[in-house]
């Protein structure tokens, strides 16, 4: 019986006696504690100037491991930026900002709204901050053909049919204070209306990386598609790129090229809209022949830049409105 006994006492020694190295599973104060804060939410740079390459981060501490997110919303603008993450610490290395957006409109110099909510908690804490200098988005190699802050250029030629609008809006751009507001019906034809943006009276001067796989096309378009008498997408937008390959300052449409970007306005609010030059599909002649130019894609021979507003003209309303329209090179503008 006593042997038995010290076996049985062995048994409870050794199990009692082995350590694990950690534990296993998630953290039972992580899954069932109470939230609180240990540390108060702060902001390092309440007030910055992000075309000084200032930077904004936020600092705070939890008494568990929680999904969190600050939320920074412009108060004129109504950008938006999303910080999130899953920690029982905020700090620079997950709230770092440098002024850029996860949803358009671009900040402008503003008063901010933050707030910081959990998920699977009710608590929330707002605070505020200030811009002072917005964010220059590129890497320097930037080429801006139009933001519209200084209106139309007169040298911009178009065309709107008598029943469309082109105008010049002031409030809720996509960047800056100005936009171009480009709508209408036309039940008589497909054209809505088109801008023609010559090279030579673009807002900055120079020629384009000569790379096709280098440079991109960018476009701030607002859609409203709920417009639609169908609710669905009704605006088709195009862009044409012409080039001038022999440098005469003029395009020969029988034997020089026209590259085109087609794609349908099948969203609400503003959107960048980049492309690739050596995406662009290249023109062919509508008479049934092939391509009038040498075929190669030469963007630092380009002329001239369209734009066209298109609709079905049994389908209605169509609209498309045009902010900030700039060449970037490497990548996007939005991911400089």
């Amino acid at each position: 019986m006593k042997k038995k006994y010290n076996l049985i006492l062995l048994c409870f020694l050794i199990l009692f006696s082995c350590k694990k190295d950690g534990l296993e599973g998630p953290n039972l104060n992580d899954l069932y504690g109470e939230l609180n804060f240990e540390n108060a939410l702060a902001i390092v740079g309440d007030s910055a100037s992000f075309s000084q390459n200032e930077d904004v981060y936020f600092t705070a501490k939890f008494s568990k491991i929680v999904d969190w997110k600050i939320t920074i919303t412009g108060l004129n603008s109504m950008s938006e930026k999303v910080i999130t993450g899953k920690s029982s610490l905020i700090d620079k290395n997950n709230s770092l900002w440098r002024g850029e957006v996860t949803s358009l409109p671009f900040f402008q110099e503003e008063d901010c709204s933050v707030l910081l909510t959990f998920r699977n908690h009710e608590d929330s804490v707002s605070t505020s901050l200030n811009i002072t200098g917005t964010k220059n988005y590129g890497n320097g190699n930037e080429l801006l053909v139009s933001d519209f802050e200084n209106g139309f250029n007169p040298n911009f030629t178009n065309f709107f049919q008598t029943t469309c609008l082109k105008k010049i809006e002031t409030g809720g751009a996509g960047q800056g204070g100005k936009y171009l507001r480009q709508e209408g019906t036309c039940d008589w034809d497909w054209l809505i209306g088109y801008v023609d943006y010559p090279s030579a009276n673009w807002y900055q001067q120079g020629v384009l990386n000569a790379d096709p796989e280098n440079i991109y096309f960018n476009i701030m378009i607002h859609g409203d598609s709920t417009l639609s008498p169908t609710n669905e997408a009704n605006s088709l937008f195009k862009i044409e790129f012409y080039e001038d390959e022999n440098q005469d300052q003029y395009y020969d449409p029988n034997s020089e090229d026209r590259l085109d970007y087609e794609f349908d306005i099948n969203w609400n609010g503003w959107r960048m809209v980049s492309v690739r030059y050596s995406d662009l599909i290249m023109a062919t002649d509508p008479s049934g022949g092939g391509v009038n130019g040498n075929s190669i894609r030469e963007p630092n021979k380009i002329i001239k830049i369209r734009t066209l507003l298109l609709a079905n003209p049994e389908s209605g309303f169509a609209k498309a409105d045009v902010d900030y329209i700039i060449w970037s090179e490497e990548s996007p503008i939005l991911e400089q």
